[in-house]
């Protein structure tokens, strides 16, 4: 059959490419809200410190009404602990991906390094976290937030110190709770003064410095 008899078949109509986006719930809305308002807060404080920031000012950094923090968070302390917390969290997120495969000493080690990468969260973060803690003395939920971060860190190191005596690579004649409230306060200091003063604070020698003390102190001698 020639091509003019031929019957033309009907083409197809492309159906639209509709993309279909799920509804967001509820849940998920306030998630990203209250993530917007501590990441807003912790902007904030890293500028101008604790005592400068309010709840209408969080709300309104973060995009939303100058209401919505104070709808949220019951006092302004309440999102200071709340903000801090967040950082403590992304701190421990970041170890415990370091600390993959490791035991005993190496793990302490490790752990103890992991704390010098807190700087990958970024100085805001940074200066924000320490301003909290720096300030939480005269502030009850603030005193009660930045206790548990140290009651979490000195359990951790606590632990990880009687493992490795467990494991006859650290000296039997160490207190593991002694050790780690040192271990937590003397890193919690370092990172402060190198918060407050970056340039004068060289980080990477005192890293290096500080683990070699560490692993000279409590190792077990070798025979």
């Amino acid at each position: 059959m020639g091509a003019a008899g031929a019957q033309k078949r009907p083409v197809a109509e492309a159906e639209p490419d509709v993309a279909i986006r799920r509804r967001r719930t509820q849940a998920e809305r306030r998630a990203e809200a209250e993530s917007r308002v501590l990441a807003a807060t912790a902007e904030l404080v890293a500028g101008k410190g604790i005592d400068g920031v309010t709840l209408a000012e969080a709300g309104e950094r973060a995009g939303y009404s100058r209401g919505l923090a104070g709808h949220y968070f019951r006092s302004k302390d309440e999102l200071l602990a709340a903000m801090a917390e967040a950082i403590h969290d992304e701190f421990n997120l970041q170890r415990r991906e370091r600390l993959r495969g490791t035991a005993g000493l190496a793990r302490l080690m490790a752990t103890i390094d992991a704390s010098f990468e807190r700087t990958s969260v970024g100085m805001v973060k940074m200066r924000a976290y320490i301003a909290v803690l720096m300030g939480a003395a005269h502030k009850p939920a603030l005193a009660e937030a930045v206790a548990t971060f140290n009651r979490d860190s000195a359990t951790e190191f606590g632990r990880l110190i009687a493992s490795a005596i467990e494991a006859g690579e650290i000296r039997p004649d160490i207190d593991a709770r002694t050790q780690a409230l040192i271990l937590s306060a003397a890193l919690r200091g370092i990172m402060a003064q190198w918060v407050l003063d970056p340039e004068g604070v060289d980080l990477a020698r005192i890293r290096a410095e500080f683990m070699g003390l560490v692993s000279r102190s409590l190792a077990q001698p070798r025979s």
